[in-house]
């Protein structure tokens, strides 16, 4: 990953690798697995260490030489930097990673994100948090009108909702028994919601009248980062989820978010499992009994059940036959639906505590324009915790901030010298930005930056074109058309953010739970 300092002199490449802060023993590899999961980010982790507490040998094949994928962390520069900005939420009881630890364990190296998230507009940070009446109040003041109502209602239908989506057993249901068995377990709470339960958020804003343009973009700026497009195409179920996750703790990962994928695969090891780096996966073919998955270094693994966490668009050329052409047709529909697909501009900055400790962990920067480099109009940065001392040197924070960039800005297009002065461009006006917007930040200045565009994601995570965020929660996709982790080929399943439920940490785990579940009724 190329990087530069402040003064724009670049400083060469990421080079460090996160495996030196393991410090796991080496595991002798499993012959002859029940289960081979493909790619060991945190979806893939996850699924991995469930599927082996039923007794099942999972292996586990990843391409680089670290787990964790696009919610990793690297080392640089005496600092541990997540590779995306990310928060770490879900853990609420009846949320999904409440429900995978009552499973695998405790993961205990959290700090608590106290105001869970901040939002910065029109030159005033607003703060996210539990306490529902200091919300009630803030965008209230900001905006001039009580939006009391509107936000009860999507708390209400978010606690019910998160309950039933750990308690349904068929997630989603694939035939008419499962959905009939599944509605039978909706709560009234839910069952209230479903006349608009697909009706797009925006149509709610309305009901509640809610007509300011700028109160819309200030939820549109927040469904972009959770749900990947706007109130007029999220579907209520997906927004409420999406814009009550502050509501609710949120934590950052003490050590950073390699210390999570770490820990996922202890629990895999503790279970028989075993994870094998440097063996991506290029090729899996139907075989007698099973599937055969070689990799680039022409290692060859046979199992009867594939698992696959890399995004749906890898896989035409990763699988072969019918099953290529499945993912095709997959693919084109997605591609055809109108959806916008993103890839991210980030910036990994050194900065002074003392300049950020106003400043919640978790900020969103919501700009009155879009940038000119890169064409968003909204930042989300992640601090590392003030009292996190592996993260970052004495007297700084590590920060990670992530912006949107289509996959067809034609910055991505340029190489060489050309592509870094764009970089470096591009990362001195969010510098600006953040100075120029929040007013926490008017002192504001990076210690020494880098930077990654979708070329830095697809060289490290093999990402496809570099698209991260997961499939878009668009109704022109979501929930119907969105692909299901059940394929109709015998053994072969899917999981991760471009499968259904979706993206972000409780999305990836929600699915993971739910191919857990599916296996485990399949024991029955």
């Amino acid at each position: 990953m190329e990087g530069t300092d402040h003064s724009g002199t670049w400083v060469g490449h990421m080079n460090s690798s996160p495996r030196a802060l393991s410090g796991l023993p080496v595991v002798e590899t499993i012959g002859d697995p029940d289960v081979i999961v493909i790619g060991a980010g945190i979806a893939g982790l996850t699924s991995a260490a469930l599927l082996a507490t039923t007794g099942r040998k999972v292996l586990v094949l990843e391409g680089i030489h670290y787990p964790g994928g696009c919610a990793s962390s690297y080392e640089k520069d005496g600092a541990v930097f997540d590779v995306g900005a990310t928060t770490f939420s879900g853990i609420a009881p009846g949320q999904p990673l409440r429900a995978l630890f009552d499973i695998i364990g405790e993961f205990d190296a959290l700090l608590p994100a106290d105001p869970p998230m901040g939002v910065s507009m029109n030159a005033r940070t607003l703060h996210r948090s539990p306490d529902r009446f200091s919300w009630y109040e803030q965008v209230r003041d900001h905006f001039g009108q009580d939006q009391r109502a509107f936000w009860d209602e999507l708390r209400h239908f978010s606690d019910a909702a998160y309950g039933m989506l750990t308690a349904v057993r068929h997630l989603p249901p694939l035939t008419p028994l499962e959905a009939l068995a599944d509605l039978r377990s909706l709560q009234p709470a839910v069952l209230r919601h479903l006349p608009h339960v697909l009706s797009p958020i925006a149509s709610r804003i309305q009901r509640h009248g809610l007509s300011d343009p700028e109160f819309r973009r200030f939820i549109d700026a927040q469904l972009l980062i959770t749900s990947q497009a706007s109130s007029s195409h999220i579907p209520f179920l997906a927004g409420a989820l999406g814009l009550t996750y502050p509501d609710y703790p949120v934590f950052s990962v003490a050590g950073g978010m390699i210390a999570y994928a770490r820990f996922l695969e202890e629990r895999l090891h503790s279970a028989g499992g075993y994870v094998e780096y440097l063996q991506r996966v290029v090729a899996v073919t139907r075989e007698s009994g099973g599937w055969s998955v070689r990799t680039a270094r022409g290692t060859v693994y046979t199992s009867p059940v594939v698992v696959s966490s890399v995004p749906i668009f890898n896989l035409p050329a990763i699988f072969d036959g019918e099953a290529a052409n499945y993912f095709r047709r997959i693919v084109r529909r997605i591609e055809s639906s109108g959806v916008t697909l993103w890839g991210a501009f980030t910036v990994y900055a050194l900065v002074e505590s003392e300049l950020v400790k106003e400043v919640p962990i978790n900020l969103q920067v919501i700009l009155p324009h879009a940038l000119e480099y890169c064409g968003s109009s909204t930042l989300f940065c992640s601090f590392s915790h003030p009292a996190d001392a592996r993260r970052a040197p004495d007297g700084y924070r590590a920060l990670t901030i992530s912006t949107h960039i289509r996959r067809d800005h034609p910055a991505l297009l340029q190489r060489g010298e050309q592509r870094k002065a764009w970089k470096a461009y591009a990362a001195a006006e969010v510098e600006v930005a953040l100075r120029s917007h929040v007013p926490e930040l008017r002192e504001f200045r990076f210690s020494r930056i880098q930077c990654g565009t979708p070329t830095t994601f697809e060289k490290y995570t093999g990402r496809l074109d570099g698209l991260v965020g997961g499939l878009p929660l668009d109704r022109r996709l979501f929930p119907f058309r969105f692909p299901s982790p059940k394929t109709p080929f015998e053994g072969v399943y899917l999981c991760g953010d471009t499968i259904f439920p979706g993206q972000g940490l409780p999305g990836v785990t929600l699915g993971a739970l739910a191919l857990y579940n599916r296996f485990r009724m399949m024991d029955e």
